[in-house]
Formats: structure tokens, C-alpha cells, sequence
């Protein structure tokens, strides 16, 4: 149960990798109740195998419940499936999505007020940023021939399976520059440390993803001066593109530059040639006469209106199924790595503020946690606070067991971002990284990471050793060697 699940009136969970099935079978009982009789017969012959019946047998979730549903869907409308996480987590994410996404263009919110859009063009204008790749499995692979490597705002090593091997490949590699303002475990491989500016100190520029009615385009200013010796990542690379033996001809000196002059005239142009258009106008930011400071404004770029998908001719609806890595047998357990409310990825685990939040749901904080469900702990003797360890076919992390309701008998799940190796004093050392134990193992059509689709076994290793903290317990540990709280 995530933030989202705890406030929803209604928290249905599913067998891990079927929310595609019951999305589709919430369709199939809106069809069969003529709930929308615009839908056609293509549509109701398309969704034939995923009767409410059937779709239990998949997913654990009740017909009736799923009729029921269906119902409220269409009788409290607009209404709108939204799908992320870990169902596209698993090797039948694309699955999944055109599932989901094939029950909102039945109920009719497809590009509709209170529905969910998709902007077009589908990919980036080349002059506003690199073209998406369509599917690479292996996304450190072409490492090993690299002689130079460029790192801004990624930690590989620490956020790839160490199945990929990424660490190995990064310690070949002949001269690496890092922009980081902090040594993690990555940089610390790294030739050259040349720390960015923080994002209230440079110029930034963002292209959203898919999700709105329009595509936007975003640039604006920074909004204080830089506090210590850095320089904006951007405009060393186009300086040092200048210097090149074979110099790349770049129309701009810096990167604001780039996005006041250059953009609006050139890439805008280009953009909309492309399919988008301009917001408002974009504007030019001029120098102030008082300390140099620049004003702040923003620029946009508007793309088309969204183009709904027709209810009457759905995707290819078959059903694939989701594969695990390890056999039930041996691993039981479906494994759950999930982002951290108050660190993302890890990559804001540096910050103390951040490490003294208590989770929202567990309460813990300073520390990682295996999450179990009661029932399974008593039948695995395992008390809150004891020590489990997690063990998948590519190796073994240790963490203290939080007793917790929000979760089935057999999924365990485990917070990312603790585990750190190397990432300043607040996070060097502290909890375990639940990424390093993930299978490689993709999606299929896609090529990505299918981080959801390891299977695991726990076993109590030990009594409590107070490396879990808690508002609401009797654990707590000292997050400072020798001082007191």
C-alpha cells in the first residue's frame, strides 16, 4: 500500500503483473452491461477473454467486485485510469499500459477534460533535445568501448543491478569527468570533479513527457547567485566543444544564450515546423544594471491538441502473461523495490533533513526496512525489529523486518535509496540498496528494466540490532557516532 492506495477510498490489490488483465476486464463488464453502447462490436469481440470470471482466476480480485467497479467507473464520470510503477515494472509493462490506456478510450476520457491526453509529435524535435531510443536492454553496454565518459546528474553504479556490471565497466574506462556537487559511487571513479551549479543557480531548460493536452517547452532563469566556485554544466561542454581538436561549430557562448536568443528564433522555429507552436511569445531576458543579475522569465512552446484513440478499434488486447525471475519454489516471495518518499532513487539520501523524515506510512526513518505481511512473519517466526535477510539469485541484502498490513502474504518490499557506499557522511554506510539484487531481466517489447519482477525468499537471520528507527516504536538508533539526541 502506497500514499496513493492509504488515501483511496478503495485499495484493490492485484497478483503482481495482472493490473493489465483487470483493466481490461473492467472493460469487458462495461461492454456486457451496455454500460457504453457506442463502444461497438469490434470492441466487446476484442475484450471476449476477459470476462469477470476469468479475470479473477488471473488476478485474485472478485467478479463482482470487478462489476462493480465497472459501474462506478461509468456512473461517476469523467473518470480516469491512470497506470505507473510497478505494473509497468514487469516483463508485460507495454502490456499493461495499452491495457490501462484501452479502458480510458472506452469510457471516453481519452484528450477530455478530467481524462488523460497523450501530446504529439510522439518523439522531440531534434533541435530541442536527443531522440528517445526505442528499446536497448542493456543500457551500460556500449561502456566498455568508451575512452571518455561524461557524468551529469546519474549514479550508475549505485542504481543499476550489479548483475549489468556497471561498477567493472566504469573502472576500465581511461579519463572520466564528473559534474556532481557530491562524490558518490560513480564520481568517485572520476579524473575530474567539476561540480554544477544548483538548479536555483543556473539556467533550465525541461521538455514533460507525455501526460498533457499540449506539449510544452520550459526555460527560465536562475533566481540566486552561485554561493561557491562552480560553472553550469552546459556551458562547459560548449566551451570545450570550441577547443576540440575538430571544433564543433556552436552559434552560442553560453547556455543562456542558447535559450534566450537561439532558441526562440532557431530551435522555436524548427519546433514548430514539427508540430508545435509558440506561448505567448517568448521573451528575452536582459541584463540588470544593478550587480549583473539577469530577470527571470519564463518561455514556453505549445504542442497540438492530443489525439484520442477510438473506442471502436482497441490495440491487440492479448493477454501476456508476466515472468519471474526464480521459480516459486525456491524464491516465494514476489520482491518490491520502491522509490523512497523522502529520497527518490537515492539520490537525495546526502541530505539530513531527509534522512531524519519519517516514512509515511512506516514511520521509519535513517535506515532500511524489509516489509512483511503479518501473516507471513508469524508463520516465519519473524517479530518486528528482528533481522531478515532477502535473498534472490543474485545475491543477499540484511535489513530489520517492519510488521506492515499494507501489503500481501506474498510480496515483500523494500525502500530504495539507503545503501550507499560512498555519498558524504549522512549516507555513506547507512541501510542496504535493494537494487543491487534485482535479476537483469527487461520488458519485452520495450527494453527496460523490469525491476519488479524478482522473486525472492526471506529467513530471520537475528534479533534486533537497532538499526531501525520509528516515531511510533520503542527503536531507535543514533545517527551520530558519538552524540546524543
Amino acid at each position: 500500500m502506497s500514499p496513493t492506495g492509504a488515501s483511496a477510498d478503495e485499495w484493490v490489490p492485484t497478483k503482481p503483473g495482472t493490473e493489465g488483465a483487470l483493466a481490461l476486464g473492467l472493460a469487458h463488464a462495461i461492454v456486457a452491461a451496455k454500460l457504453r453502447p457506442e463502444a461497438g462490436v469490434s470492441t466487446a469481440s476484442a475484450l471476449s477473454a476477459y470476462a469477470p470470471e476469468q479475470v479473477a482466476r488471473i488476478t485474485s480480485v472478485a467478479a463482482k467486485r470487478i462489476e462493480r467497479l465497472a459501474r462506478e467507473l461509468v456512473e461517476h464520470g469523467p473518470a480516469v485510469a491512470i497506470v505507473g510503477g510497478p505494473p509497468l515494472a514487469q516483463t508485460n509493462g507495454l502490456f499493461t499500459a495499452v491495457a490501462v490506456n484501452t479502458l480510458n478510450a472506452l469510457l471516453g476520457t481519452v484528450g477530455q477534460p478530467g481524462g488523460v491526453s497523450f501530446m504529439l509529435p510522439a518523439t522531440q524535435p531534434s533541435d530541442l533535445g536527443p531522440q528517445p531510443s526505442k528499446r536497448n536492454p542493456r543500457p551500460y553496454e556500449s561502456l566498455a568501448n568508451a575512452k571518455v565518459l561524461l557524468i551529469d546528474e546519474a549514479n550508475p553504479v549505485f542504481s543499476a543491478p550489479k548483475a549489468w556490471k556497471v561498477r567493472e565497466t566504469v573502472e576500465k574506462i581511461p579519463f572520466i569527468a564528473s559534474f556532481g556537487s557530491f562524490v558518490d559511487e560513480t564520481s568517485v571513479f572520476a579524473d575530474l570533479l567539476l561540480p554544477d551549479h544548483s538548479f536555483l543557480e543556473s539556467w533550465i531548460d525541461s521538455l514533460p513527457e507525455a501526460g498533457a493536452s499540449a506539449a510544452v517547452v520550459n526555460a527560465a532563469g536562475p533566481v540566486m547567485r552561485p554561493l561557491h566556485d562552480t560553472r553550469a554544466t552546459p556551458d562547459v561542454l560548449i566551451e570545450v566543444s570550441a577547443k576540440l581538436k575538430k571544433p564543433v561549430a556552436l552559434p552560442w557562448k553560453t547556455f543562456d544564450e542558447m535559450l534566450k536568443g537561439s532558441m526562440p528564433e532557431e530551435a522555436w522555429t524548427a519546433a514548430q515546423k514539427t508540430g508545435f507552436a509558440a506561448v505567448g511569445g517568448p521573451e528575452r531576458a536582459a541584463p540588470r544594471q544593478s550587480g549583473g543579475d539577469r530577470d527571470v522569465r519564463g518561455a514556453g512552446l505549445s504542442g497540438p491538441p492530443a489525439r484520442s484513440q477510438s473506442p471502436q478499434s482497441p490495440r491487440s488486447t492479448a493477454y501476456v502473461e508476466p515472468t519471474f525471475d526464480g521459480d516459486a519454489t525456491g524464491y516465494p516471495f514476489h520482491f518490491l523495490p520502491y522509490a523512497s518518499q523522502a529520497f527518490y532513487d537515492g539520490s537525495l539520501a546526502h541530505l539530513p533533513w531527509l534522512q531524519e523524515l519519517p516514512d509515511p506510512l512506516t514511520s521509519a526513518m535513517w535506515s532500511s526496512w524489509v516489509e512483511i505481511n503479518p501473516a507471513t512473519a508469524a508463520r516465519l517466526n519473524i517479530a518486528q525489529g528482528d533481522l531478515v535477510d532477502v535473498t534472490s539469485s543474485q545475491g543477499t541484502v540484511r535489513a530489520p523486518a517492519m510488521i506492515f498490513p499494507g501489503i500481501a502474504p506474498d510480496v515483500v518490499a523494500m525502500p530504495v535509496g539507503q545503501g550507499h557506499d560512498s555519498f558524504t557522511r549522512y549516507a555513506t554506510k547507512r541501510g542496504v540498496n535493494p537494487i543491487a539484487i534485482l535479476a537483469p531481466i527487461a520488458e519485452a517489447e520495450t527494453g527496460a528494466l523490469a525491476w519488479a519482477a524478482t522473486r525472492v525468499k526471506i529467513a530471520r537471520a537475528g534479533d534486533p540490532d537497532g538499526s531501525l528507527i520509528m516515531f511510533a516504536g520503542e527503536m531507535r538508533e543514533n545517527p551520530h557516532e558519538h552524540e546524543t539526541r
